[in-house]
Formats: C-alpha cells, structure tokens, sequence
C-alpha cells in the first residue's frame, strides 16, 4: 500500500497508513540530512529493535511531514498483540535504553500499549510544537505510518 501524497500543510493525510521501511526511505528521503537520519533509524530497527520485538512499528514525527531538517525519528513499538512477558521486556528495554538509542541513533523510541498509553492515538495529532509552525489547531488530526 502506497504512502498518500502530503497534504498542502505538509502533513500526512488523517490515518494511519501502512507502507514498506523500503517506501518510506522512498518519499522521505529527499536529501543528505535526511538519508542520514533514516540510515540511523534502520540501523537502530536491525540491530536493537527486530531481533529482541520482531512487533509492527509506527512511525512519525517531523520525518514525514515537508520539514527540511527533521531533529530525529520518532517510532512506536506496538505491542497490541504481544504476550505479556514481552510487553513488560519491551517496556524495561525501552526505560532503560531510551537516552540512549536518542543519543546514538536519533530516534524518539516509544511503546504502545491501547488502553494504557496508546501513542498511535496520541502521535496522531499534530501536537504544540508543529501547530505552532504550521499556524494549526494542537488537537488537529494527521497522519501515521504504520510498518508491519
């Protein structure tokens, strides 16, 4: 399934939206900065994330929207589906190793867990920071991607 084409307010049509890491690297990689930064996230999905939770991600943040220069890549793991044991190791990875991975890697790492913190929801609004450069509402909807 195809990423959608960006809206003219630089964002994500409302949704979530399955795609390929391979598509992803295709519309958001547009330059050197950028390129950069996603190589950084695949190394942290390879190396960190797929062989311990081989779960579904979601992925978001300034990356997909028309920002030149994206700080980082934000990526939830979801863990709907996931066993309890896995979801308590998955939380435990992600305490201890969040300064880290953003430190190392460039990635805001996060895990979702629906009806305790579900961050696919959460990420789905624009939030203070992007309202605020693109002269939008804080509770106005965009766009997620979501990498099976």
């Amino acid at each position: 399934m195809a990423i959608p084409t960006l809206e003219s307010n630089g964002l994500l049509p409302t949704g979530v939206h399955e795609c390929s890491l391979d598509e992803i690297s295709s519309q958001f990689t547009w330059n050197d900065h950028r390129t950069g930064l996603f190589s950084s996230f695949r190394l942290f999905m390879d190396s960190e994330l797929k062989p311990h939770f081989p779960y579904p991600i979601f992925f978001d943040g300034s990356f997909v929207t028309d920002k030149e220069l994206p700080d980082d890549t934000d990526v939830v793991l979801d863990l709907s589906n996931a066993p309890d044991d896995r979801k308590w190791q998955a939380l435990i990875f992600m305490q201890t190793h969040q300064e880290r991975i953003m430190q190392m890697y460039r990635v805001h790492f996060w895990i979702n867990l629906p009806g305790n913190n579900d961050f696919a929801a959460f990420f789905q609004y624009v939030g203070v920071k992007t309202a605020s450069a693109k002269g939008l509402d804080p509770q106005h909807l965009k766009g997620i991607l979501k990498v099976a």
